[in-house]
């Protein structure tokens, strides 16, 4: 069974303490500190999604502006897939002109399916009963959750990693709740202990 991650919005702007959206949010230390050692230990890489979300009319304070701290992201070159998407809206099948470009001017945010598409093909092949698709990063209810639904559109069977996932504010029972509302409609949860032991 081949197992692949994919990453959302594991940014510093998210992420990190002086990020513009960040809040204290419990799956970003188990991220870092268990889960990377994991994937890296595995042999996997991650599929990772991240967003640029600058304005071409005005100044951005989403601080998600491609060459500033708080578009880095916290997956480390050598653990993710040579090609990362850049999306440009809570969905990932919206970019942009200049998606992640620091040395060109933004376009309007624009939908390009086809391109998403292609890029998940690259990354994590075709809809199989052969894999493992598991999803990890921020917010659950916004952009998590669209690329849930994304995924899902395509044909893809998912697995939402418990520990992996957190909304805005960083609430445990909110996530719990969620994950309620959302499962099994929109995909599974799965636990770490779930993921170690599918992976053994």
């Amino acid at each position: 069974m081949a197992i692949h991650i994919v990453s959302v919005d594991l940014q510093n702007a998210f992420c990190a303490e002086g990020g513009a959206l960040y809040r204290p949010r419990p799956c970003v230390p188990f991220i870092t500190q268990k889960l990377l050692p994991f994937v890296r230990e595995r042999g996997y890489r991650i599929a990772e999604i991240i967003s640029d979300y600058r304005s071409a009319e005005r100044g951005s304070s989403s601080g998600c502006v491609p060459g500033e701290w708080g578009y880095q992201s916290l997956i480390p070159a050598d653990l993710k897939h040579p090609s990362v998407w850049v999306k440009a809206a809570p969905s990932p099948a919206w970019t942009r002109a200049g998606a992640g470009r620091a040395d060109q001017r933004p376009g309007e945010p624009y939908p390009d399916p086809d391109a998403f598409s292609a890029w998940l093909r690259t990354t994590i092949g075709a809809p199989s009963a052969d894999q493992e698709i598991i999803l990890i990063g921020v917010m659950l209810e916004i952009c998590v959750l669209s690329t849930l639904q994304e995924l899902k559109y395509r044909g893809y069977q998912v697995k939402v990693l418990s520990e992996g996932v957190d909304t805005f504010s960083g609430s445990l029972e909110q996530k719990q709740q969620l994950f309620e509302a959302l499962f099994p409609f929109w995909g599974q949860a799965l636990s770490w202990a779930q993921l170690q032991e599918i992976s053994a």
